[in-house]
């Protein structure tokens, strides 16, 4: 009778817990642009505007041609990864910490991903991005 009794009350607290009602995560446009590493090698760099002229600009390092899913880590500590910052109205830049995920990189089709960046100020930056390219040419070394 007490396993049955523990196993109803799991039940019923497994089942509350998986209807919550979850906040939708914010969807944005972004662009997404190649980009030259800090050693002049290959990179490209997503713009998310945010609200009020405000923007997020992350950096990845690395050739834009990812084919499966991955995910980046902010900041970057030994410097080969990339950047991720939030620049204000003012044009004032913030270095965010936190993940960056992209299903794919293709120069041949948009870029979708997630982000989860957090400012040392207390901002937090949450949400997903589809990012058309730029058309923008870049000549790296």
């Amino acid at each position: 009778m007490i396993i049955g009794l523990i196993t109803l009350i799991l039940g019923i607290t497994w089942y509350s817990f998986s209807k919550r009602a979850q906040e939708p995560v914010q969807f944005f446009p972004a662009t997404v642009n190649r980009d030259c590493g800090p050693w002049d090698g290959s990179a490209f760099t997503v713009s998310i505007p945010m609200d009020a002229g405000t923007s997020i600009d992350i950096s990845i390092w690395q050739s834009p041609d990812i084919k499966f899913p991955k995910t980046f880590s902010f900041p970057d500590d030994s410097g080969q990864v990339g950047s991720a910052l939030f620049r204000s109205r003012a044009g004032e830049y913030e270095v965010l910490s936190g993940e960056v995920r992209f299903e794919s990189v293709s120069e041949a089709m948009p870029l979708a991903g997630r982000f989860n960046l957090k400012s040392a100020s207390g901002g937090e930056y949450i949400g997903q991005f589809t990012a058309e390219w730029g058309s923008q040419m870049v000549f790296c070394g």
